[in-house]
């Protein structure tokens, strides 16, 4: 089953470095890196979800707050720090084993997730209009799993 979670980070890692320079026509062409596949272990996928879990308690606790440009300043804040997680997710979503546990450890935590959405739903319509809180909101993640 594919679940939609709310929050993917928009994650953009910059690798710094210059191209290797051409290869010489009589050289065999370099193997491409293959990127190391993930650990599948249940406890990983468990812990992964757990941090969602501790993402969307804090991001329903901003979005009480009575400022809503601290609202938005404060969800860029937590996306920001969340960035790694969200990295580590999405290695674990590109691996298929991998991404099974992920979600079967996700849909476990699903009780646990869904009055958390429901109690960010007020503040963020409270902010809707509020540039802050709109750019925030449009970094905001999603992850596909």
């Amino acid at each position: 089953m594919t679940r939609t979670w709310i929050l993917a980070l928009c994650f953009a890692g910059a690798c710094g470095g210059s191209a290797p320079a051409p290869a010489a026509p009589s050289s065999t062409p370099p193997e491409a890196e293959a990127e190391p596949a993930p650990a599948v272990d249940p406890q990983v996928a468990a812990e992964v979800a757990d941090a969602f879990v501790e993402v969307l308690a804090t991001m329903a606790q901003i979005t009480t707050g009575p400022s809503c440009p601290a609202m938005g300043e404060e969800l860029r804040g937590l996306f920001d720090r969340s960035a790694e997680l969200f990295d580590h997710a999405r290695a674990l979503a590109r691996d298929p084993e991998a991404s099974k546990l992920l979600v079967a450890a996700m849909e476990a935590r699903a009780a646990e997730v869904a009055p958390l959405i429901e109690a960010m739903g007020p503040g963020l319509v409270r902010c809707r209009e509020d540039a802050t809180v709109q750019d925030a909101m449009a970094r905001m993640p999603t992850l596909n799993l």
